[in-house]
């Protein structure tokens, strides 16, 4: 089963049904008319693949992943430093 998407045109109301297949339309939960399928565009991740050839199996990171683990570290010291009551500068 998986989750799918509807727009219903005359209410504007958005909502997801698990089907086993799509179906081009469903009924409205609000007003009971038909309500078109949402094509939802997939998301998009970049890894980088690290192996030196002695490794036991090949490991896969993010590629940005410094950068993500340095913005998570400055708000949690950002935040830890407010709850101190102390001025926090970049």
């Amino acid at each position: 089963m998986a989750w799918f998407s509807y727009k219903c045109p005359k209410c504007d109301t958005q909502f997801k049904k698990s089907l086993p297949k799509r179906q081009k339309s469903q009924k409205c939960p609000n007003c009971n008319e038909e309500a078109r399928v949402l094509l939802n565009a997939g998301s998009v991740q970049v890894v980088e693949r690290l192996d030196n050839g002695a490794m036991a199996r090949a490991v896969e990171r993010l590629h940005n992943i410094e950068d993500i683990m340095e913005e998570r570290d400055a708000k949690s010291t950002k935040d830890a430093m407010e709850k101190l009551g102390e001025v926090y500068e970049d």
